[in-house]
């Protein structure tokens, strides 16, 4: 949505100067964060135990339409934008910066637990403290090939 928005902000800018910081801002939000992480990590897990990230009762308020708005509708559109719109990917490094700092932040769900006592999301109540960090480090490893592979996507696209 960020990402979204922030695109439709740049394209309505009149001077060259901000729409370019507009611009980085923009290929920093689709290369590093927007890239389909949440559509393929929330799909796998839903396909093994639907229980484990959106519980059947969730339906009540949530309908499934949402659900798919919000877990798989994004899938192509980004693939749309990958093929309309050229992106200059940040160098490796600022990406990972990047990352790290959006994966520390993610980080907050911890704390949501260690507050109110329930996981945002109910397989992480499944992990011991090192599954944890396991976990966390094996979707950081995922969101980076990601990221490469977004690169290189669009290397090839444009």
């Amino acid at each position: 949505m960020t990402f979204f928005g922030l695109a439709a902000v740049n394209d309505l800018q009149p001077g060259k100067k901000a729409k370019s910081v507009l611009n980085r801002w923009k290929d920093l939000l689709f290369s590093v964060f927007a890239f389909p992480f949440v559509v393929l990590l929330f799909w796998t897990i839903f396909a093994y135990d639907r229980e484990l990230v959106y519980p059947a009762t969730i339906d009540a308020f949530f309908p499934p339409w949402i659900n798919h708005a919000m877990h798989t509708f994004v899938l192509p559109v980004l693939l749309g934008e990958v093929l309309v719109q050229p992106h200059t990917y940040p160098q490796m490094k600022h990406a990972l910066a990047a990352l790290l700092v959006v994966g520390l932040a993610y980080l907050s769900i911890v704390w949501v637990y260690l507050t109110v006592g329930v996981w945002v999301y109910p397989l992480l109540g499944h992990f011991s403290a090192a599954g944890l960090l396991g976990f966390f480090f094996f979707n950081m490893t995922v969101v980076t090939l990601l990221y490469v592979l977004g690169d290189r996507l669009n290397s090839h696209v444009w």
